[in-house]
């Protein structure tokens, strides 16, 4: 079977695929190629983008090759719920280019990055990748990390007189674009570089805060030999993502002119501020994950999907979603309602087994940051507690002491303080463990035991989670929110 490629679809395939490099890509992972290259390849179908991605994959992994031995091509099929619907499309992305291997076209990639038709740069390099690294210098070829690799990018266009670009870092960190270029700024500082161009910086390029929002699946593994056959050549870079989508971006009227995915009917939103949005998927997403599976689990459910599928599950989750989180939100509260209904399509995803034990990783940081603001948030606007809410820090302290479902043991994963704490304390009442977890102000920024009834109320929960079981217990929840 033939690999993908311009030669194996034809002539006419050919003769259409040049288009402007505009777009320079940091990360070549499933994310990136599962979104934001579906967005630019629908912007340049349905809105005259007329733009093409340069990737620059992060290591030398290999996926250069891959990338462009099949002239940048993949199949993207997207599998899942969406307004009402089962969605099973697959779509060919056209809109890359090449790869470049930094490594070895650090040149290559500098000259690029000086060219007229560079207008955009798009990152993922993960939550770590926006780090400053003292260890990188100007002289590097190139510098490790990829904002000291970007200054020096931006330095060279600098320099070769040309306009500023467009930054969208895509990197699932707080105020990302803010931190990118601060992070390159603190670099041209460290290497001694001209005031014009630390001037040319900031006020010639647009460093935008986005929030991006999809599940992408990747590679098909068990699947890829059958789409192959059905497809009639082999994909190495096949991915595979859920139709829901969201891109939020810090950017203006110009900014929504420029990057038309409004135009080409895409779910992306230019707004002054993100925050809300980011509040919105925090609290609503995140959060109905945190509060909802670790009792989903000691309940006996190993994927999220068997949680939609439980009548119990499901009106717990709806309860804390509808009754305890939206209420808190910033945003209307019928947008806030969309989303979640959306979230609950997306947990349905009948093409996604999301397993429950990875999503209680860490589960006190995420309880912190997700679950938290919504308790107190909800205390502070109606004087009462979230009885959901307040039932799920029992149901953390169930999974983290309780070690055994069924039988059988499963793992705890997370930090070693977190760790060392319920092993000290597996051996307390509900009344104690509840107290002495609450007070632990490193976990949660604050002693919960300060909060009015809370302690008591989850006190009562675990006992109940103990003495009559994960299902009685949260039974006797849903009766009690609903007094």
């Amino acid at each position: 079977m033939e690999l993908l490629s311009y030669r194996t679809l034809g002539t006419e395939a050919s003769l259409s695929r040049r288009m402007p490099e505009r777009v320079l890509q940091f990360g070549d992972g499933n994310f990136l190629r599962g979104f934001v290259d579906d967005f630019i390849d629908q912007m340049n179908e349905k809105a005259d983008f007329d733009s093409s991605v340069v990737i620059v994959p992060p290591a030398s992994t290999g996926k250069t090759g891959r990338i462009n031995r099949q002239d940048g091509l993949y199949q993207l099929y997207l599998r899942g719920r969406l307004n009402g619907q089962v969605v099973n499309q697959r779509r060919l992305i056209r809109c890359v280019s090449r790869a470049l291997d930094v490594f070895i076209q650090w040149q290559e990639l500098l000259d690029f990055g000086c060219g007229d038709e560079l207008r955009f740069v798009i990152s993922n390099t993960t939550e770590a990748g926006i780090v400053y690294d003292p260890t990188c210098r100007f002289d590097d070829c190139p510098p490790a990390s990829f904002p000291a690799k970007l200054t020096r990018l931006l330095w060279q266009r600098w320099h070769a007189g040309k306009p500023g670009l467009i930054l969208l870092p895509c990197e699932l960190i707080a105020n990302n674009g803010t931190v990118l270029r601060d992070t390159v700024l603190r670099h041209a500082a460290d290497w001694a570089l001209e005031e014009d161009f630390l001037r040319w910086l900031r006020e010639e390029n647009r460093f935008c805060n986005t929030l991006v929002d999809r599940i992408v699946t990747g590679y098909p593994a068990a699947q890829a030999p059958r789409l192959n056959a059905e497809n009639g050549y082999e994909d190495a870079l096949l991915d595979t993502a859920e139709p829901f989508g969201l891109w939020v971006i810090e950017g203006d009227e110009a900014l929504s002119r420029e990057f038309p995915a409004q135009k080409a009917g895409l779910p992306v939103k230019f707004v002054a501020d993100h925050h809300p949005y980011k509040e919105q998927k925090v609290r609503i997403l995140n959060g109905a994950h945190t509060s909802m599976v670790l009792a989903a689990y000691l309940a006996g459910h190993d994927i999220v999907r068997e949680c939609m599928e439980d009548e119990a599950v499901r009106a717990y989750l709806e309860g804390a979603l509808f009754q305890e989180i939206i209420p808190t939100l910033s945003l209307p509260r019928e947008d806030c309602e969309a989303f979640a209904r959306a979230v609950e399509e997306r947990f349905a995803n009948p093409y996604i087994d999301h397993r429950l034990l990875d999503i209680a990783l860490n589960s006190v940081s995420k309880w912190r940051a997700r679950v938290l603001p919504s308790v107190t948030a909800y205390l502070e606007k109606t004087g009462r507690l979230p009885v959901r809410l307040t039932f799920s820090f029992a149901a953390l302290c169930a999974f983290y002491t309780q070690g055994q479902r069924s039988g059988e043991t499963y793992p705890v994963r997370d930090e070693a303080a977190v760790l060392e704490f319920f092993a000290a304390h597996a051996e307390d009442t509900s009344q104690m463990l509840i107290t002495a977890l609450a007070a632990q102000e490193n976990f949660w920024g604050q002693d919960l035991n300060q909060l009015p009834g809370f302690t008591a109320a989850a006190a009562a929960h675990l006992e109940r989670i103990r003495r009559d079981g994960i299902a009685a217990a949260m039974d006797a929840c849903r009766k009690e929110a609903v007094l």
